[in-house]
């Protein structure tokens, strides 16, 4: 993705002015003419992008955010669920403007709520007032326009996770007694490497097994979606298992 400049949507102007009242950047910083901006990627909790310096080099850019954690997504969902208007408009692709008010309900938001929130990073020698970071949070800004489900794909949660949970949570309304979904098979966890960061009782059982098969490596396991400074934490996990395993 390319981007230049900030957006002028809504999602867009929410976030700079969030940015603005934390102290974090001023929305003049954040005006064209900017640094060109390339590779922008929002993952959970991290945003990275590459930025051309003026002498031809160029710099990389981290913006990093926490997740919500499994319970502070649970209570967005439920939260989500319980009003209907939101949630079918979710469930038609679309992501509506009642959507932070009804986390803000439910004791969460989207965006940075303190300065501390955001952790910033620039490869460039200066920090103080960093032309690339800013630009970088100005084309995060009109990326949010473009597609906002990249706000909660940055809170940890893709759109077609969060779909799939609200369906289910709609089906278990309506149909209390019925099962939402088969139970999952017990399967040997080498099979089910693809699904080990998926959440669920059974996933922990498997890994906390006594018998050894728990001892897959990060390498071998399916993505986990979380960055850090740009690399995987299942690539940042292996040196700590391949120490154990010492």
């Amino acid at each position: 993705m390319s981007t230049d400049g900030a957006g002028t949507g809504a999602w867009s102007r929410r976030f700079l002015a969030r940015l603005e009242a934390l102290g974090v950047f001023r929305i003049e910083q954040l005006a064209p003419p900017s640094p060109q901006v390339s590779g922008l990627t929002v993952s959970a909790g991290s945003v990275g992008a590459r930025v051309a310096g003026s002498d031809g080099r160029g710099f990389d850019v981290w913006i990093e955010l926490p997740v919500f954690d499994a319970r502070q997504w649970a209570r967005a969902e439920q939260a989500l669920t319980e009003d209907g208007e939101v949630r079918e408009a979710l469930l038609d692709g679309e992501f509506p403007d009642g959507f932070e008010g009804v986390l803000a309900r439910a004791g969460l938001s989207l965006l940075p709520v303190r300065a501390a929130d955001l952790a910033l990073e620039c490869s460039c020698p200066q920090w103080s007032a960093c032309r690339h970071l800013a630009a970088v949070l100005g084309s995060l800004a009109a990326a949010f326009d473009s597609d906002p489900f990249l706000l909660i794909a940055w809170r940890g949660r893709s759109q077609a996770r969060l779909l799939r949970h609200l369906a289910q949570r709609r089906a278990a309304a309506d149909d209390p007694v019925s099962p939402t979904a088969p139970p999952i098979p017990e399967l040997p966890l080498e099979q089910r490497l693809d699904d080990f960061w998926t959440e669920g009782e059974q996933h922990r059982a498997l890994r906390d097994s006594p018998d050894g098969t728990a001892g897959a490596a990060p390498s071998q396991l399916g993505p986990s979606g979380i960055m850090i400074r740009g690399k995987s934490l299942e690539t940042l996990l292996l040196p700590a298992y391949e120490a154990f395993m010492d």
